[in-house]
């Protein structure tokens, strides 16, 4: 998997302010950001309805944390982007096959995870557009 994940990939940081993660949102086409701590560690994933849901807990899309919304609340604009934190599922071992990898997307119905090495720390993105250019590349499909 690591000969084919990207490297180099989007993410802030748990302490990134509610006003730069709104921005980064705005960009067309973004759903969903990674959130790595200082140190590189894979925090989790901030998913769209996850912003959502913070902004206007009232608009009925559900958080996947408990109190989430009324902590969203209380905090307002001093919300960081490792408030909002609810995928750290999304990460796969290095060592894990690309069958694995497939089978985990399938599951959580996410098109891309975080590949970490044993200390969780990000090594890199693997999506399944990655997978399928591999796969086509090798003459598999």
């Amino acid at each position: 998997m690591t000969e084919i994940m990207r490297r180099e990939f989007e993410h802030v940081l748990p302490e990134t302010p509610l006003d730069i993660v709104l921005e980064k949102f705005s960009e067309r086409g973004r759903h969903d950001l990674i959130v790595l701590d200082d140190a590189g560690r894979f925090a989790g994933v901030i998913l769209l309805t996850d912003l959502l849901s913070c902004i206007n807990p009232h608009i009925g899309i559900p958080s996947r944390r408990r109190g989430h919304g009324i902590m969203c609340i209380l905090r307002g604009s001093e919300q960081m982007a490792g408030d909002l934190v609810t995928r750290p599922h999304l990460a796969i071992p290095q060592t894990a096959t690309l069958e694995d990898a497939l089978g985990h997307m399938a599951q959580d119905q996410h098109p891309y995870l975080v590949v970490t090495d044993d200390a969780g720390i990000a090594l890199g993105c693997l999506e399944l557009s990655d997978i399928i250019l591999f796969l086509r590349e090798s003459g598999i499909v």
